[in-house]
């Protein structure tokens, strides 16, 4: 698009895979998402050679398209379609891209709220955690991201009966606070922002770590951290082409490895590494999703508007958010029940559905393991709250379509698959409580390389410091002490604020002993 400011963004200092095989730098940073990012940065401009080290390639502004296939097959892993293996499973999708799964997600920048700061630093022990140790890398955060509230004008008629749906509940929906400049309501944040209006890692700390000096190699995924003893001394993997296809080996030399590849990925690098740390892969945190789709007679055009500007946060205390957004239909139509004729008539109706999803806080937890191919392999268990809680979100959801007006609601049950009215949502509450067949995604894993104050409660320490090494830290969802309740992008930039401040010094006294 002539004129986006983004467009003109330069990316000095690339290296594209297989243009060598051995890097030496002061500091690597694995990954480039929300907690890599801000870090390259931090430790650039605090005096240090810094290399940033993605498996994804590097696709600029210019590049977003609405093909939803090519999207997909450039910006997700695996297509977007991982999962999680359990009862039910659990589809997740991610980014493996430069900026990471800030590129394609909804943009939601919600601070990490006070009663999960109060148990951090209370019940779990973990100093500064507290929120009046936690504000200023909050505010930072919010600097960085350019968190702005949506304008009316860009929001679309699903927008409106979502509202209009919750407060004839009585409820007070929220506006959400998105990582945006010039927003204007294309919804295409799942497929990369064309405007570059969402103030991605892609257009926010990475050019500013190049600019300030930093490198960044593409293309390349790493394997396992070197160790000399029990210092970490660098890592190495294989550069990698657009299929993800293996192909020459490399290595980075550094004085401190950076892990920030996700909470999948950063555990299981850990994991072939064969670090000593008790609780690797431990303690997964999914925030499992289940949609529900209200048909109305109307036509609502959900693709016109932003993809998301507002969520029910009455229920966050007991565990359960809702929200809508603007589904893209061939992703959709991976949800919508029934098969064949049936399938393709629900689909029919794309244009007059409103979807919508209920987040529950996970009080279950999962684990990131080795598969037989070397890489990680996720599982998770819901717990009986948290099936409860499922089932207490999706009804509130269906009333809340009924009184925005659906004439009917989809659910994400196997064997209740709609409603025909609002006289029929006593079904939810008498169906049994059975897992197998409820249909669940998320795109917010975490604390698998978890924060804790004791050894035996997780893998890192307080300042996300790996233990049973030294020169290794970790700065992405992983190293996230508990679930946060809410969309975690703000939490992970501020922990890797808060945490590499400490690297900072830590270098700068030639310190990093294994803790």
């Amino acid at each position: 698009m002539a004129g986006v400011p983004e467009n003109g963004i330069e990316y000095p200092n690339l290296i594209e895979a297989g243009a060598g095989e051995r890097f030496d730098t002061d500091v690597v940073v694995v990954g480039t998402g929300a907690g890599g990012a801000p870090v390259a940065r931090r430790l650039r401009e605090a005096g240090h050679d810094v290399m940033m080290v993605e498996e994804g390639g590097l696709h600029r502004t210019a590049s977003f398209t609405t093909d939803q296939l090519a999207g997909a097959r450039r910006l997700y892993r695996d297509g977007g379609t991982s999962m999680i293996m359990g009862r039910p499973p659990i589809m997740f999708a991610e980014g493996r891209c430069v900026g990471g799964s800030t590129v394609i997600n909804g943009g939601m920048a919600w601070r990490t709220p006070e009663p999960v700061l109060a148990r951090w630093s209370g019940e779990l022990g973990l100093d500064h955690t507290d929120e009046a140790s936690m504000r200023p890398y909050l505010d930072e955060a919010e600097q960085i991201l350019h968190v702005e509230h949506q304008s009316p004008d860009t929001l679309g008629r699903n927008d409106e009966l979502f509202v209009q749906g919750a407060r004839r509940m009585g409820w007070e929906p929220r506006d959400n606070p998105r990582n945006m400049h010039r927003c204007m309501g294309l919804n295409n944040c799942a497929l990369g922002c064309p405007t570059g209006a969402k103030q991605s890692m892609l257009v926010t700390e990475i050019p500013r770590a190049l600019a300030a000096g930093a490198t960044l190699l593409t293309g390349a995924r790493v394997d396992r951290v070197v160790f000399e003893g029990r210092r970490a001394v660098g890592v190495s993997g294989r550069f990698v082409d657009d299929k993800g296809r293996g192909k020459r080996r490399f290595t980075v030399r550094a004085s401190l490895v950076v892990l920030a590849a996700g909470a999948r990925h950063t555990p299981g690098i850990a994991l072939r590494s064969r670090l000593r740390a008790k609780g690797i892969g431990h303690g997964l945190h999914t925030h499992p999703n289940a949609k529900v789709v209200g048909v109305f007679d109307e036509r609502i055009d959900p693709w016109i508007g932003a993809h998301q500007s507002h969520q029910v946060h009455d229920f966050l205390q007991e565990g359960i958010l809702m929200a809508y957004a603007a589904v893209p239909p061939g992703i959709l139509a991976v949800g919508i029940p029934g098969f064949g004729d049936a399938h393709g008539h629900r689909m029919s109706e794309y244009n007059n559905m409103l979807t919508a999803g209920c987040l529950v806080d996970d009080t279950g937890q999962g684990r990131v393991r080795l598969g037989p191919d070397r890489q990680p392999w996720m599982s998770f268990k819901l717990s009986d709250r948290d099936t409860d809680n499922i089932h207490r979100g999706v009804r509130m959801l269906s009333e809340l379509m009924f009184a925005a007006g659906a004439r009917k609601v989809l659910l994400p049950f196997g064997d209740l698959l709609e409603l025909d009215s609002a006289d029929d949502l006593g079904l939810i509450d008498r169906r049994p409580r059975v897992t197998s067949n409820i249909e669940l995604m998320t795109v917010h894993i975490m604390s698998s390389m978890r924060m804790a104050a004791r050894a035996a409660d997780g893998p890192c320490d307080a300042w996300g410091r790996a233990r049973g090494s030294s020169g290794l830290v970790v700065a992405d969802a992983s190293a996230v002490p508990s679930s946060v309740g809410v969309n975690p992008m703000g939490t992970i930039v501020a922990l890797a604020l808060r945490n590499s401040a400490r690297w900072a010094e830590d270098l700068g006294r030639g310190e990093h002993a294994a803790v």
